[in-house]
């Protein structure tokens, strides 16, 4: 006797649907906690390459006697040849806009690194301050200068 099994391979509509209900239920959670981990990381980068550039303006006045001079936005110090790569610098920052050193010229300080026109946001340079200084834009080493300028204070 000869009897054929009526069986099918595959899945329901139902069981595709559920399937993917999960995997959208899944991804709504997760998206948002990578779009924080992405921010958290581009803050961590640029408040290491500023503190980087903080560092190597504050090696050559040790060296020197003297503040790495007030350059043009996007602009190598030549006073940083050998402290920092000018590549790098010439990249700009990791959060959009350019690099720049002001000496006396911008704010109530002797010498100062920043950047200059951002593409992010006052949220990201917050997280940025919460990682080497006091948490707020207004006060302390990093500051919000103007409403495109963000520096990390190297002398008052």
């Amino acid at each position: 006797m000869n009897t054929a099994k009526n069986t099918k391979q595959g899945f329901t509509l139902i069981e595709l649907m559920i399937a993917v209900a999960v995997v959208g239920v899944l991804a709504s959670i997760a998206i948002p906690f990578f779009q924080q981990y992405l921010r958290n990381s581009r803050a961590a980068t640029f408040a290491s390459d500023i503190r980087t550039l903080a560092n190597a303006g504050a090696q050559y006045s040790l060296e020197s006697g003297w503040w790495v001079e007030d350059s043009s936005t996007g602009e190598f110090p030549p006073e940083l040849e050998g402290y920092f790569s000018k590549r790098k610098f010439e990249l700009g920052s990791s959060l959009g806009g350019q690099w720049d050193f002001e000496h006396n010229d911008l704010g109530d300080f002797t010498s100062a690194v920043g950047v200059h026109r951002p593409t992010e946001n006052d949220e990201i340079f917050a997280l940025v301050d919460k990682r080497i200084d006091d948490g707020d834009l207004s006060t302390g080493f990093f500051q919000k200068l103007e409403a495109d300028r963000y520096y990390y204070v190297i002398e008052d």
